[in-house]
């Protein structure tokens, strides 16, 4: 979908774009986000805690983001998170990493080695027929079954419905690179922002205290101080064992994630500062004239740097470099300011081809960043650097390596 063009892209976008918008989210986030992070993400994080193991969050992101877009678009239990080798996992890494080996080889190279799939070609042509393969399968699962069973409405179920859009038919190669894009572009989009989340929050205790501060006041209205007579307890184990039943024992729920309000204004800031996709490139097919009066001639190329735009002072003012969500609130800090200009923030770019799983990806980073920040603190593990890695996604080229510490929650005043 992100390179279709013309009749093909209006239908791939009619039937993907309901099935993403922000009332549709809520079972995805029941059936697949939630109990990814209850089953399989905090039991890692539990045992790590307990034994003092430092653990890489961005590699337990890039697990969690491909297990929940799986189950979201194919209706496809991954496990990643208990098994990081799987295959498919390992293709998807392939595929980022020599994909974007095209930028640095002369057209003539790499279209020489893709022709008889050799080198970084080859690798790439395998890992991309274990990811078409995974989907045709599933394809086939729901073609094979009898009329009568009934389907999860997963991405590719409603793809299979909905085939059909103003009388022009999908080939199935549509659906299948539709899917695959989705599969990739989920994953990377919410792993990237979630890492560089964490560590924006560990560099500035402030914040986290504030989002720490805005979840248990939610909680609070929400699941209550005494359940069935049982105090909450000032921290996640009390000393009789008895945990915080209704806080701790399911993340929270779609609507609880929705009345996040500073939670979400530094999820905007951390986009703002690290844009997943840092730079957008496009190709001129014919002559244009941009608003300000540049010529742009017939086969040039523009690089949009969303990077520079978001540490811009004309565009953010003098402390564009300052981590501040306080920016994208209303002085009562009780509601997100939406920008006049759309394209003043464009990290999930903008206008027709805004990326159609933006609210998928602030609903999985909140949700599990939410989690964990309400059960443990995180700090930086000694004399690990953090540094940018240059691909197609600003992700971290060391990881995110980091202790944990149960959260005592007596610091927020949870008991009045």
């Amino acid at each position: 979908i992100s390179c279709a063009k013309g009749e093909e892209w209006i239908s791939l976008r009619k039937i993907v774009v309901p099935e993403l918008t922000k009332s549709k989210l809520g079972p995805s986030l029941h059936r697949w986000v939630n109990p990814s992070i209850k089953n399989d993400l905090l039991p890692i994080l539990d045992k790590a805690s307990k034994h003092n193991i430092s653990i890489d969050l961005q590699k337990l992101m890039i697990c969690f983001a491909t297990d929940t877009i799986f189950g979201i678009a194919l209706g496809k239990q991954l496990k990643t998170l208990l098994n990081p080798e799987d295959p498919i996992a390992l293709a998807m890494d392939t595929i980022f990493k020599f994909a974007f080996r095209r930028f640095f080889y002369p057209n003539f190279l790499w279209k020489f080695m893709k022709f008889f799939s050799i080198g970084s070609e080859g690798s790439l042509k395998k890992s991309i027929q274990i990811l078409n393969n995974t989907i045709t399968e599933a394809q086939e699962e729901r073609n094979n079954r009898h009329k009568d069973e009934t389907f999860d409405d997963d991405l590719l179920w409603t793809f299979m419905k909905k085939v059909q859009v103003n009388g022009h038919i999908l080939p199935s190669s549509a659906i299948i690179g539709t899917i695959l894009d989705i599969l990739l572009a989920g994953r990377d989009s919410v792993a990237t922002s979630a890492s560089w989340f964490f560590w924006l929050v560990m560099n500035n205790p402030r914040v986290e205290e504030k989002i720490v501060h805005e979840i248990i006041t939610i909680l609070k209205k929400t699941r209550g101080e005494d359940m069935g007579g049982s105090k909450v307890t000032h921290s996640i184990e009390s000393p009789c064992g008895e945990e915080t039943q209704e806080w701790m024992k399911d993340p929270l729920t779609y609507e609880e994630v929705n009345s996040l309000v500073y939670h979400h204004a530094t999820l905007l800031e951390t986009l703002r500062l690290y844009p997943a996709v840092p730079k957008i490139v496009r190709y001129a097919i014919c002559d244009d004239i941009l608003p300000d009066g540049t010529y742009v001639p017939a086969g040039s190329d523009i690089i949009l740097s969303l990077y520079s735009v978001g540490r811009m002072k004309s565009v953010w003012g003098e402390d564009c470099l300052k981590f501040k969500p306080e920016r994208w609130l209303s002085t009562d800090e009780k509601r997100i300011e939406r920008h006049e200009d759309g394209y003043k923030f464009a990290a999930f770019n903008g206008g027709s081809r805004i990326c159609i799983a933006k609210y998928l990806t602030y609903l999985e980073m909140k949700s599990v960043a939410s989690a964990i920040l309400l059960r443990y603190e995180l700090s930086h593990v000694f004399d690990h650097q953090v540094t940018s890695k240059l691909s197609f996604t600003i992700s971290m080229k060391n990881g995110l390596k980091v202790n944990l510490k149960r959260r005592d929650l007596s610091d927020f005043d949870v008991i009045n």
